[in-house]
């Protein structure tokens, strides 16, 4: 694993034919490194799903420019409004005119509130409304935990990819190009150690109520995972594995009370 000290934007990878990552990765001070990933789907309606921090703005839409022409870009599908998923969100919007962002009713309404976006580019997805785009169905599918109401995921029915949003994130040693280069007991630590910063609820929820709404991803059986924060994963068993087995028995004691915040503090 690679030390990380600086907010940096890494190469894209290519996951499908269609699907692409545009990885970056930050430094938690105390905590370790998290990966911030946004993820662009190729086709006849190309789709960008979320936009990154704001301090990676500039470089994030240079590194767009270089897989699509941003005209082109239709559609920016926001899993949620947290300051990591938007922040190149207006940024974008100025290079792609003719690009629409994909949100809910409360989306909107926090991104409002956020004085970011444009009211005029949305389009209102209702609660578990299909979304059709470029011949593809993207079936939305709440993530088995989150940290803000909004949160949409999907799952992409061509390809069999599937969005978590935050979930299955983790807090790593140094950044990875790939899940394979976590060992099994690093990244189940960081998997703990983030959804007890993220979804600090789950140390309270009753295990096997969880472990039902793991068991509907499982089948589902996804051939790719995608996260906002852990490189691409193939198949989600091996994750829905060590959440079952890690929650529901207290938050682990390598995260500190004051974590939440000192996130908070690094993406305002």
């Amino acid at each position: 694993m690679t030390p990380v000290t600086d907010p940096a934007l890494h190469a894209t990878q290519r996951i499908t034919d269609a699907w692409t990552a545009l990885p970056s990765w930050m430094s938690i001070p105390t905590l370790g490194a998290l990966p911030v990933n946004a993820f662009l789907l190729k086709g006849p309606e190309p789709v960008l799903v979320d936009t990154g921090v704001s301090m990676l703005a500039e470089v994030f839409a240079a590194r767009l420019s270089e897989e699509i022409d941003p005209r082109d870009l239709r559609w920016i599908w926001l899993s949620h409004t947290d300051a990591d998923h938007v922040g190149a969100l207006d940024r974008v919007l100025d290079l792609a005119p003719n690009a629409t962002i994909v949100t809910s009713f409360l989306g909107a309404g926090k991104l409002g509130l956020l004085g970011a976006g444009n009211p005029s580019r949305l389009r209102l997805l209702e609660p578990g409304e299909v979304f059709e785009v470029g011949g593809r169905r993207l079936h939305q599918v709440k993530p088995p935990y989150y940290d803000a109401p909004e949160t949409m995921g999907f799952f992409d029915e061509t390809e069999r990819v599937y969005f978590a949003a935050d979930a299955f994130g983790a807090l790593l040693p140094g950044s990875v190009e790939t899940i394979d280069q976590i060992p099994a007991e690093t990244l189940r630590e960081g998997l703990v150690a983030w959804s007890s910063i993220d979804a600090p609820w789950l140390a309270q929820m009753d295990q096997a109520a969880l472990g039902r709404i793991l068991g509907m991803l499982d089948l589902l059986e996804p051939a790719h995972v995608l996260s906002a924060h852990l490189p691409t994963a193939n198949g989600v068993a091996g994750l829905t594995r060590v959440v079952r087995d890690a929650y529901g028995r207290g938050a682990t004691e390598a995260v500190g009370p004051n974590a939440a915040s000192q996130l908070e503090a690094l993406f305002a």
